[in-house]
């Protein structure tokens, strides 16, 4: 059954999926004979009273799970500590959409299905607790993991329940609990997970161990699309701890970003990771380079620029914004450029594997635990049901895990040895080798009349459409053109990226919003509140990861809110302000940057950033969001990129592919707006307002137009 099929099935009857998944388990099972009870797919309950969250999405560090847990434990009513965590293996069969982590959906798509399965959980074991004590459902109620009498003092605990309950029908309605009855929900919880990691216990991908494990550490191609043509491995076989060394298989690169694509390369199986790493030094290794041997980022941008120049053809068209450019002769154009960039993560990319002939097993940090069983099943033939994708806590995602291609090497060595194996990526490897933001050249253009009133603008680029993640939120007559694309073939390959095509969509359209706000001798905040006062609702494309529609009315708030919150305009002598809001996925965000320059040197003071994400489950985690976003967005914007020479990345560790450094990082304020409206994400939104925030203010500093990132390449 398809991904999407599967969640339009398994929503039919009103409950939902998760309403759907109540069907008693093992009931011709003896009772005695039963130690746990899993009411649904998302939750174990155990004879002792342990009870279990079965979490479907991945941990990446950004703190779902212990907000769901919190979803869990309020509409369950059990205390939070008591409640344990473990994730789900991949299965599209159990998951369907409600298992991909990413699009900042951890949350928002789980929001009412683990509701409304946590509060029939809870009602089935009311109705276990009246039937044994021959009254009413209605005259019991539930509190802190037990079922009381409403009429005296008798309990039962959900555990000693259990026998009665799983045999019992799920109740066809459910009464959730309002927002005032609340226990976690909306409290700044810091959750087990955060204790652990502070205290080094915390498990990762990378920390599996299994018996007669190998490990490995691949050499790759240096250029993508290139080939394998010999390799002299004496030295690196000679190497204390090596115990083979094989060619790693390209497989078919995949017209789908989120699957295949595997580099040729070179693996070294040895006792340790160390040793593999270390050994990888030694092979001599000669490639055919391929088609991109001789191609650089340069040359990406002068081939996205020359298409600028060809004829246009219309791909949506808002309020006959194309007319309206075509009737004046009075126009001005802009054009962004971004470099490619990596994802980065901290910890590097790794995958265990065990092929043993009729299933295979794996280990790994996986934003797509089931789709990575879908890719396995692929390339080896065998049934997804005998695959078994363990999904593991991540250190950091950010897009990345949602490509298979770690995956599939260690699933491929394991084939030919019929062993465990784990794949390390090198810190090198995962900046030189991997996939990456794509390289983006946006351009923009401008409509006048004779009254040098702006009658419409214009969009072409990178980005393919103006739903889901990238929409335009003004008044303006807007059309966008047809996509620009790499016509020769990628340079490199894809990945997502935190806040994904949002970012140049948003750096190039804030920036040029503010330009068109100089032409009208306006402030550029309320320039923008004029053009979001008369916009009206988008309805965008109603798919399960994008699900409602755009409320420029929303994004207005935050803008206002920022104006106060910023001192907006009354900053201080030497202080600049710059400004950018988005709209990203059904969450709003306004950034305001205050800089200055110290000896021809931007310095950040601070950053304050307005953000309506919906009901807030954890605003300590959210806070934590948002601040990571903005710190993540000006390592793009200010520091970090990647070049390309002759093929290959040029940057190869964090020596060259600089981060944010802890002394750069300005003051953060983030405030969060208070809405009843269903939690949505808050891990992307501020990510796209930096770049343009940070451009608006330099321009606001120095009277300079910077439109290229990363801003290091420039000069003041």
């Amino acid at each position: 059954m398809k991904r999407r099929d599967f969640f339009k099935t398994t929503s039919l009857a009103g409950g939902g999926l998760l309403i759907s998944t109540f069907i008693p388990l093992s009931c011709n099972v003896p009772a005695e004979q039963s130690v746990s009870w899993e009411p649904n797919f998302f939750l174990r309950i155990d004879t002792n009273n342990k009870i279990t969250f079965i979490c479907s999405r991945t941990e990446l560090g950004q703190g779902t799970s212990t907000g769901l847990a919190m979803i869990v434990a309020d509409e369950l009513l059990i205390d939070l500590e008591n409640l344990s965590i473990e994730f789900a293996d991949g299965a599209l069969e159990k998951y369907g959409d409600f298992q991909d982590t990413g699009g900042s959906n951890g949350i928002r798509l789980l929001w009412n299905p683990l509701r409304e399965a946590m509060a029939v959980t809870r009602e089935i074991f009311i109705m276990a607790a009246a039937q044994i004590w021959d009254m009413e459902p209605k005259d019991c109620y539930s509190e802190q993991g037990l079922v009381y009498d409403k009429s005296n003092d008798r309990k039962a605990t959900y555990a000693s329940l259990i026998y009665l309950a799983k045999t019992l029908p799920a109740p066809f309605e459910v009464k959730l609990r309002n927002a005032s009855e609340y226990k976690y929900i909306g409290k700044p919880v810091i959750g087990k997970r955060i204790k652990t990691i502070v205290q080094g216990k915390y498990p990762y991908g990378i920390d599996v161990k299994l018996p007669n494990l190998v490990y490995a550490a691949i050499e790759r191609c240096p250029v993508w699309e290139g080939k394998l043509v010999s390799f002299n491995d004496k030295k690196a076989r000679e190497f204390p701890g090596v115990i083979d060394v094989m060619e790693v298989p390209s497989t078919e690169i995949q017209t789908s970003d989120f699957k295949g694509g595997v580099r040729p390369g070179v693996a070294i199986l040895a006792n340790n990771t160390w040793v593999a790493l270390e050994a990888k030094k030694l092979l001599n290794v000669n490639w055919d380079l391929g088609p991109f041997a001789e191609k650089s980022d340069s040359d990406v941008e002068k081939e996205l620029k020359e298409q600028l120049k060809k004829p246009k053809t219309i791909h949506s068209d808002f309020n006959n914004a194309s007319e309206l450019l075509k009737a004046s002769n009075k126009k001005i154009v802009a054009t962004y450029v971004s470099s490619y960039q990596a994802n980065a993560c901290m910890e590097p990319l790794n995958a265990t594997a065990y092929h043993r002939g009729n299933i295979i097993e794996i280990w790994a940090g996986s934003q797509g635990p089931a789709m990575f069983r879908e890719r396995i099943h692929e390339l080896t033939g065998l049934p997804e049901a005998a695959i078994i994708s363990h999904n593991l806590p991540s250190g950091g995602g950010f897009g990345r895990r949602f490509h298979s291609d770690y995956v599939e090497e260690a699933v491929l060595i394991s084939q030919k040895i019929r062993l465990p194996v784990k794949v390390t990526w090198s810190r090198e490897d995962t900046i030189t080798t991997s996939k990456y933001h794509p390289f983006c050249v946006d351009s923009w253009e401008a409509s006048f009349d004779k009254n040098n009133k702006i009658m419409a603008i214009g969009y072409q680029g990178t980005v393919s459409n103006t739903n889901g993640y990238r929409p335009y939120p003004y008044s303006l007559p807007m059309v966008h053109f047809n996509r620009l694309t790499e016509n020769s073939g990628r340079l490199l390959p894809r990945s997502s990226w935190r806040s994904v095509f949002a970012h140049p969509w948003i750096l190039s359209l804030e920036c040029f919003i503010d330009e068109l706000a100089a032409t009208q001798k306006m402030d550029a905040l309320s320039f923008r509140f004029e053009l979001l006062k008369e916009a009206k609702v988008i309805e965008q494309l109603m798919e399960v990861w994008v699900g409602d529609n755009l409320y420029p009315k929303k994004l207005l708030r935050t803008l206002e809110s920022v104006q106060k919150k910023s001192n907006w305009g009354n900053s201080g002598d030497g202080i600049f302000q710059g400004v950018a809001c988005a709209s990203y996925n059904t969450s709003y965000c306004s950034l305001v940057f205050d800089i200055s320059l110290v000896d021809d040197m931007i310095k950040i003071h601070k950053a304050t950033a307005v953000v309506d994400c919906g009901l807030i489950i954890n605003p300590s985690k959210v806070k934590a969001q948002i601040e990571g976003s903005i710190i993540w967005g000006l390592t793009a914007a200010l520091k970090s990129g990647i070049t390309v020479k002759k093929g290959r990345v040029v940057q190869s560790n964090f020596h060259d592919y600089n981060l944010l450094r802890i002394d750069e990082t300005p003051t953060i304020q983030v405030c969060l707006l208070e809405s009843s409206d269903a939690p949505s994400g808050a891990g992307e939104v501020a990510v796209p307002v930096v770049a343009p925030a940070l451009l608006n203010a330099i321009y606001a500093a120095t009277g300079k137009r910077i439109r290229k990132l990363p801003v290091q390449n420039h000069a003041f």
